[in-house]
């Protein structure tokens, strides 16, 4: 049985904690600038400076969530990985991740989810709550697929992406790097990098330059 710490304490924490307990894992306390109320008595072990204390089996869990970028949630693994650690995958119990798919460092694929054939998932990705990944469908290191969305085969998701809630993505569309899909869109042609659409169809709606 591992023992993890988690990196953050608001909502996606308490998501990534209820996978971790559904697989009968020890959750020993989480890292946060401020205790948390949303996590309850789970133990408050500090801010990051308490992460060269911990010992050396146990495992960090990413619990930032993504509030319209995924930059935080991305920096926050750099940060990690430039200490010389590790960020463990989050695979819940309830989701579906065909064997033959591929899955990278720092995964995490949460409650109903599915990865199916061949699917690529690059380090950091973020497969939320009940998010559909198709066969042969590719996502980037730190994109994330909100909770709902459908991507449907041969997809190709880049670098800090985020697929909105509730979201359709036809065959073989390329969601650009650190692009944004509204909740409810329906992607039907390629999305630029950098650019937000939305939509049904998915449209331009400007760019996301100001949240870099």
């Amino acid at each position: 049985m591992a023992e993890y710490v988690i990196l953050g304490g608001g909502g996606h924490a308490r998501s990534v904690i209820a996978a971790l307990v559904l697989r009968g894992e020890t959750v020993r306390g989480y890292v946060a600038p401020e205790p948390s109320p949303a996590l309850g008595p789970l133990t408050h072990l500090g801010d990051d400076d308490c992460l060269d204390a911990l010992p050396p089996h146990v495992l960090l869990a990413n619990g930032l969530g993504t509030t319209g970028s995924t930059h935080a949630r991305r920096r926050l693994h750099e940060q990690v990985i430039a200490r010389g650690m590790e960020v463990a995958q989050v695979l819940h119990p309830r989701a579906f991740i065909d064997p033959a798919a591929d899955l990278g460092p720092g995964v995490q694929v949460l409650a109903g989810a599915i990865v199916n054939a061949g699917a690529r998932l690059a380090e950091g990705a973020l497969i939320n709550t009940g998010a559909i990944v198709e066969h042969d469908t590719e996502i980037g290191r730190h994109a994330h697929v909100a909770p709902g969305a459908i991507l449907a085969g041969g997809v190709r998701v880049g670098l800090g992406a985020l697929v909105g809630l509730g979201s359709r993505v036809l065959p073989g569309i390329a969601i650009g790097a650190d692009s944004v899909v509204a909740a409810g869109a329906v992607v039907v042609a390629d999305v630029d990098p950098g650019s937000i659409v939305m939509g049904i169809p998915a449209r331009p709606r400007g760019d996301r330059g100001d949240t870099q």
